[in-house]
Formats: structure tokens, sequence, C-alpha cells
């Protein structure tokens, strides 16, 4: 997401599981982008998680909370490999909803709750583009690490992600929501939605 969290504000005006833990063994340093992007990718799923609480509190479609309850274990296998790795969480392991370090993640949460309230369509589409854009972004972070750990950890959120957004385009058929994707390509979106859920590798 940091590499495309300006078109994400433009779009955003226009717009109105899983994983087990594993204790890598760490031998070697992370680059200063490798730490970047563990940092920023354990806020992005907390923002996951948070949204779809949001939603779910406000409308009780259950597959928000269910979506949610895999985003918790999303974020439980970043803060591993952050342990692992010996890097600080920046929230100190809090948990409050809507709660950020970073700004872009913060005016982010603040922008897709504000969208989750003007009707469950929106909701959804917003669950939609949650995961287009984690998959995307975490893609970059595959391609970015040489740490076999990270790379895992990645392919298998990236795993769950494509079983969120499989979830999420049932619930937008079922509403007659129309969702096109804005980070992944249009090819990778139509592979994933018309595909059955997949059995994540544990991590």
């Amino acid at each position: 997401m940091k590499r495309s969290i300006l078109p994400l504000f433009i779009l955003l005006a226009g717009l109105f599981s899983c994983q087990d833990e594993e204790k890598p063994m760490v031998s070697t340093t992370l680059s200063d982008a490798e730490i970047e992007t563990l940092l920023f990718t354990r806020e992005e799923e907390k923002l996951a998680h948070d949204v779809y609480i949001y939603a779910y509190e406000k409308y009780g479609n259950i597959l928000f909370q269910n979506i949610a309850n895999s985003e918790s274990q999303h974020i439980q296998s970043i803060l591993t490999q952050m342990n692992a790795y010996d890097i600080s969480d920046p929230l100190n392991g809090r948990t409050t909803p809507g709660e950020f370090t970073l700004s872009a993640i913060q005016t982010l949460y603040n922008n897709l709750t504000s969208q989750v309230d003007q009707s469950l369509n929106d909701a959804i589409i917003a669950g939609l583009w949650i995961e287009d854009i984690d998959i995307y972004d975490l893609e970059n972070a595959i391609a970015e690490t040489s740490q076999s750990s990270l790379a895992t950890v990645y392919g298998s959120l990236q795993c769950g992600s494509s079983n969120h957004m499989r979830a999420f385009y049932g619930l937008a058929t079922q509403y007659g929501v129309d969702y096109s994707p804005s980070y992944i390509s249009q090819t990778l979106y139509e592979d994933i939605i018309t595909s059955a859920k997949t059995t994540c590798q544990t991590n």
C-alpha cells in the first residue's frame, strides 16, 4: 500500500483463513525497506480488522465478523515475525479500534468507515477494495524481501486475502453490487472470484 497510497485517496473520493504462527530461525537482519514493509503490513492488517468490525457492528452481517477474526490471525502472524526479527511493535500490542501510528493508515481508516456508514452496499465495496489493495501490496512485499520466512508469511496472508475477496464477491453478488479492481489486474480478480476457496499454507 505504501506505493499506492496517493491514488488511493482519489479512489475513495469517487466512491460515494487461515494462518497459524511460526517463529523463523533468524540469522540475518532486515533491510530498511523490509522493516518498513513489515511495520506497514502490521497496521494494514489491523486496518482491515477494524473496518470489518465497524461494518459488522453497524449492519450485523456475520461475514464481516468472520473475516475480521481471520484478520486477527493475520495480525498475529506479522507480530510473530516482528518479534523474531526483534522489531518493536509501534502499537505495543494495543487493539483499540481505529488507533494507528501511521497517518496514512489513520486517514484511510477514517475514509473507509465513512464509506461504510453510507450503506451495506458501500461496506461491501470497502471490503472488496481492502482485499484488492492487500493482495497487491503483499505481492510487492514478496518481491521485495530476500527472507524466506517473510515471503512465506506474506504468501499465506495473500492466500487469505484471496479467500476474503471471494467471500465479499459472493456477498456483492447477493446484493447486486458491482466492483472493478483498482490495484490487482482484472484478469487476476476474475481468476480469484471464479475459483474455489483455498486452504492456505500455515505459517
